[in-house]
Parts: C-alpha cells; sequence; structure tokens
C-alpha cells in the first residue's frame, strides 16, 4: 500500500532537513527568521521533484553544478 502523500510530504522534509544538518521546522513558513539560504533550498529541492523527465533532471543538476563552480 503505498505511503499516503502528506507521510511522504513528511518523511521527506526529514531526509532533507537531515541532510542540511537543519530542524525540519525551518521548513515551516511559520518559522521566524528563516535563513535565506535554506528557504532557496527547499524550493529547489520541491521544484526538482516536479520534474518528470531524467534527462530534464541530470541537465538541472548540471546546471546547479556549473553554477556551484563558477
Amino acid at each position: 500500500m503505498p505511503m499516503p502523500e502528506t507521510a511522504r510530504t513528511r518523511n521527506g522534509l526529514a531526509r532533507l532537513a537531515d541532510v542540511l544538518r537543519v530542524p525540519v521546522t525551518v521548513f515551516s513558513p511559520e518559522t521566524e527568521g528563516q535563513d535565506e539560504a535554506i528557504l532557496q533550498a527547499a524550493d529547489l529541492v520541491t521544484i526538482f521533484a516536479a520534474i518528470d523527465n531524467p534527462a530534464a533532471r541530470r541537465t538541472c543538476l548540471a546546471f546547479v553544478r556549473a553554477m556551484a563552480s563558477s
């Protein structure tokens, strides 16, 4: 049986928070004093997850990697 959408979202946010080494609450819009980089990372992950085409995902990753090294 597939996991309900809310549980998948919570699980995904928990994993992302773990990777970024921040509390999961930083992704909550109600949290005061959120770091702009965390908000942007959450936005980037959300948008990346919406890309269905594997080639487009690879292109996206290549672009982000290129920007990170410039």
